[in-house]
């Protein structure tokens, strides 16, 4: 998928952090439909705001769930 026009990954993640805002609980697929973005890449910026402390995430079954 293409770079979306003027979007840096500092952009991704704010966008990223908008949306978990709004709708907590969101799993990794549903923040990459929600962005129109590929999945490793959500994965990838998702974990960068983790690791950085300001996102959680919560491991049911197989799937990752992410939350402020």
């Amino acid at each position: 998928m293409p770079k979306k026009k003027g979007y840096t990954s500092q952009k991704y993640k704010e966008e990223m952090m908008k949306i978990l805002a709004k709708q907590p609980f969101m799993s990794t697929n549903e923040v990459s439909v929600e962005l129109s973005m590929g999945y490793d890449t959500t994965l990838k910026y998702l974990k960068e705001l983790l690791n950085s402390k300001k996102i959680k995430n919560k491991k049911v079954g197989n799937r990752r769930f992410w939350y402020i």
